[in-house]
């Protein structure tokens, strides 16, 4: 018996998250409706295979955050298990990020309120920052954006065993 790689595990708990293009847009809706946003603007191109934008008004996220923003199981939701007993979000394990950034190149572009300017990330598959610059979008938006999604590791999840409901 061996353990898998970490790719290969990051890849297998991101397909009980990430299935289809509709996954990922729900995803997304789901964290902008999370961040207060009143108003959702989604763009797909060819259908979503070769680009999903999501774009919002939310509460951004906080530079402190940004580092972790994307690293499963990191969340501003809940803080322990009783928690859950009072959810009034969507989404609370800190997932879905990290999950798209498993098959999908992530760009999140994001400004909050109390930023003079917005900020562009690029992130790699496991999440974290590769690279981040200035950017010009308006105060309290908050942008992500998939490009080149990985349907092939998308198409190869639909054959893994799922479990059972």
């Amino acid at each position: 018996m061996k353990q898998l790689p970490a790719a290969t595990i990051r890849l297998l708990s991101s397909s009980q998250i990430i299935t289809s293009v509709v996954s990922v847009v729900k995803e997304l809706i789901e964290n902008s409706l999370d961040a207060g946003a009143t108003s959702i603007d989604v763009k797909l191109e060819n259908y979503g295979f070769d680009k999903i934008e999501v774009r919002d008004n939310g509460e951004g996220i906080k530079a402190a955050d940004a580092p972790v923003m994307a690293m499963k199981y990191y969340t501003s939701k809940i803080n322990s298990h009783e928690d859950l007993e009072n959810l009034t979000t969507y989404g609370f394990r800190g997932e879905a990020l990290g999950s798209i950034c498993c098959v999908a190149e992530v760009l999140i572009t994001t400004r909050t309120a109390a930023d003079n300017f917005s900020t562009q990330y690029v992130l790699d598959g496991s999440g974290h920052i590769l690279s981040q610059k200035p950017s010009h979008l308006g105060q309290g938006s908050y942008s992500v954006t998939q490009t080149g999604l990985q349907w092939h590791h998308l198409s190869s999840l639909q054959s893994l065993p799922h479990r059972f409901k």
